[in-house]
This record gives structure tokens, sequence and C-alpha cells, in this order.
């Protein structure tokens, strides 16, 4: 399952996502996704978005290789994405991956907020 919220009254986009997915099912959720940032970019607004994957089951490495497609296909530079990871050992999967993009991987929800609301702070290593 793989929902989008976007009731924070800071304008952070929250992705809450749980169990194992189908392409098919990240390509929807992208396809969405992808239209709240453009009307946000269109507003001028800041593009945040909180990615709850703590839930998340997927060892399936293309799959996580197309959810990073996704990403790079969704955010441009000055985006702030953080992603709650299921562990230390994905966390540190999504930092190697993602070194030298705006997109940060985390173990817990507040250093994720506290990251996305911090406008000059690089994404933790």
């Amino acid at each position: 399952m793989i929902e989008r919220d976007l009731s924070d009254p800071d304008g952070i986009i929250t992705v809450r996502s749980s169990g194992d997915w189908t392409r098919a099912e990240i390509d929807e959720h992208f396809a969405a996704l992808r239209e709240i940032v453009a009307s946000r970019r269109r507003n001028g607004d800041p593009i945040r978005v909180l990615s709850d994957l703590s839930s998340a089951c997927t060892d399936d490495m293309g799959i996580n290789d197309h959810i990073l497609d996704e990403c790079h296909r969704t955010y441009q530079p000055g985006d702030q994405v953080a992603i709650l990871t299921p562990g230390p050992s994905s966390k540190r999967w999504l930092r190697e991956r993602l070194r030298g993009s705006e997109v940060a991987a985390f173990s817990s929800r507040l250093p994720a907020e506290m990251w996305l609301m911090a406008d000059d702070l690089p994404p933790p290593e």
C-alpha cells in the first residue's frame, strides 16, 4: 500500500508505504506524486517530501532500483526528500545510493522533519 497525505500544516507531502509493491503500484504512485509536485512548483511552494518506508517489506533490488529511478524523474535540485527506513542496513544502502542528491535517509521521524524544515542543511552522511 502506498498513500499520500497533504494535510501537514508546514506543507510537507507525507508518503506512507507498507508491505510489498508491484511495479505498477509504484508507477501509479509516482504519477500521482508528480502531479502534486508540479502543482506545488506552479504555486512557488517548496517541495518537501517525507517518505515513510519504515513498514516496507521489499527486498527486491529490481523494485528498489525502480523506485530510485522514479525519484530521480520526480525530484529536481532544491527539492528536499527525507526517507524513513525500516532499519540501519536500508538506511546505509539508501545513503550510498543517494550520495550527492538532496534526498536523505533517516531512521526516525523527528530528525527527518527537522531536516526538511531547515533550508540550508545538507543531507546527513
